[in-house]
């Protein structure tokens, strides 16, 4: 179930150890799946909103232009980000109906040091999301970005 009390999704996250990737992924994935079933889709969702205090996270876009993004944010971090803009309408699972604008980046690299350590480039809502999901493994949420206007 994903959890929607503030309190709860401010933890610290803990490293993810390679042996326990796959199933941090199938409980995300079922969890997400599940929130799909029950009317409240999203395209992320990460370890602490289902009460795993693990840095990690998904991304499952399916754009209506054939581009699908199929992303797992295991021990990542932002290095750079360029282009900040208004992002507007921004959700989140954890705050059901609430709708935020946000300053956001348009391109950012990614640096994952899991298995293989490497960086990606990610732009456009595949850059926002990313954003949105390592925010929650360092506590940071929805309503602490909002952009008063």
């Amino acid at each position: 179930m994903i959890i929607t009390d503030e309190k709860l999704l401010r933890v610290k996250c803990e490293e993810v150890l390679p042996d326990e990737i796959d199933s941090l992924r199938e409980e995300l994935e079922k969890e997400l799946k599940f929130s799909g079933e029950l009317g409240r889709p999203g395209i992320g969702l990460a370890a602490p909103q289902i009460g795993i205090s693990k840095n990690f996270a998904i991304i499952r876009i399916n754009t209506q232009n054939g581009i699908n993004y199929n992303v797992d944010l295991v021990n990542c971090r932002i290095s750079d980000k360029h282009d900040e803009f208004l992002f507007k309408n921004e959700g989140c699972l954890s705050f059901p109906g609430e709708q935020v604008d946000t300053m956001r980046y348009k391109e950012i690299v990614v640096v994952d040091n899991m298995v293989k350590p490497h960086s990606f480039i990610a732009t456009g809502i595949l850059a926002v999301c990313i954003q949105h999901e390592l925010d929650h493994l360092q506590g940071v949420l929805l309503p602490d970005l909002k952009v008063n206007r």
